[in-house]
């Protein structure tokens, strides 16, 4: 299946893109990375849940994926980057909405389908 190549692709990039030195961008606007760090971790979670979600409750799903970004953020200062809060809860911010809408996408196709019994 696709996942099985797309996640571990993805989540090499993602650790390279995170631990590369920063590189700095000339009239860069302050913070503007917030929503990087948002889209980033939001993708990361549609992959993860897509290939655990068979496996593992989608609670388990968020909660590994928001220890692992923990782990990227703090890991960062190591290779002359900074560790910050706020990237953080960006990454925080987009695994909890993706993985919420799945979870809740996911819950209404149940409904329906036990709608669809009676």
């Amino acid at each position: 299946m696709w996942i099985r190549v797309a996640l571990p692709v993805y989540w090499l990039a993602l650790v390279v893109a995170t631990h590369y030195p920063r590189v700095r961008i000339p009239g860069e606007i302050p913070q503007s990375d917030k929503l990087i760090h948002f889209a980033a971790f939001a993708i990361l979670a549609v992959l993860f849940w897509l290939f655990m979600a068979a496996r593992a409750p989608s609670w388990l799903i968020g909660l590994a994926l928001i220890a692992y970004a923990g782990l990227d953020e703090y890991t960062q200062q190591f290779v002359g980057r900074d560790t910050d809060l706020v990237d953080w809860l960006a990454d925080v911010g987009g695994i909890v909405v993706v993985v919420g809408v799945l979870e809740a996408r996911r819950a209404l196709k149940r409904s329906d389908q036990r709608d669809d019994r009676r």
